[in-house]
């Protein structure tokens, strides 16, 4: 039997995440919404730990800035998700480019924001130069995570040309897929989806290679 002590601290680690992630949505979302209203250049971090009722020293436990605050769109793969395609079989092209379409679809499904959401957030971008800075700085380190993961599957140098070219095009790959999302008419397919067939259409125009 398992202590009772045991038992009730299981439960309260499961609601401290939750909580995490609630503050951590919330913090976003009141960033995007501000910023729609008011203009982002109006928004200061004040404003938005007022909205959300926390302290801007708990922002900073979430965010570096406002900008980055902005941005929900899923980070680098989870180890879980890295583990699966780098022990994956096959080096070659088609097949590295057919299992990285898999693992950064499952990960969209985790936490991909909605259509409008997606379209505002890159709007706004747009014309920030901050924000768009930050959008370009927290894509590059997922890029070059993503590096990393495929020279694991492919055995070549994480900083080699291959794993940099095929990670490039991956991430190239996903944003496709998800701006063909966010300007869909209809959304009876979700990100994950239109990602898996973006990743489908580069396949078929780039037949099968080595991986060297």
């Amino acid at each position: 039997m398992i202590p009772s002590d045991q038992q009730q601290s299981a439960p309260a680690e499961g609601l401290r995440e939750r909580r995490r992630r609630r503050t951590r949505a919330d913090l976003h979302a009141t960033t995007l919404r501000l910023a729609r209203d008011l203009g982002f250049a109006h928004v200061t971090v004040e404003m938005i730990c007022k909205e959300v009722g926390v302290s801007p020293r708990t922002f900073f436990n979430y965010f570096p800035s406002k900008e980055a605050a902005l941005f929900a769109l899923p980070g680098s793969l989870p180890p879980a998700l890295a583990d699966r395609f780098a022990a994956g079989h096959g080096q070659d092209t088609d097949a590295v480019l057919r299992d990285l379409g898999d693992v950064l679809a499952d990960h969209l499904q985790e936490g991909a924001p909605g259509p409008q959401e997606l379209e505002d957030t890159l709007r706004i971008a747009e014309g920030v130069p901050s924000v768009l800075a930050t959008f370009l700085t927290q894509c590059e380190a997922v890029e070059r995570d993503l590096a990393g993961t495929i020279a694991r599957r492919t055995g070549t140098p994480p900083d080699g040309e291959a794993a940099e070219l095929l990670a490039g095009i991956a991430m190239a790959t996903l944003r496709s897929g998800l701006k063909r999302w966010s300007q869909a008419r209809d959304h009876r397919h979700g990100p994950a989806d239109c990602v898996r067939e973006s990743f489908t259409a580069l396949r078929a125009l780039l037949g099968q290679a080595a991986v060297r």
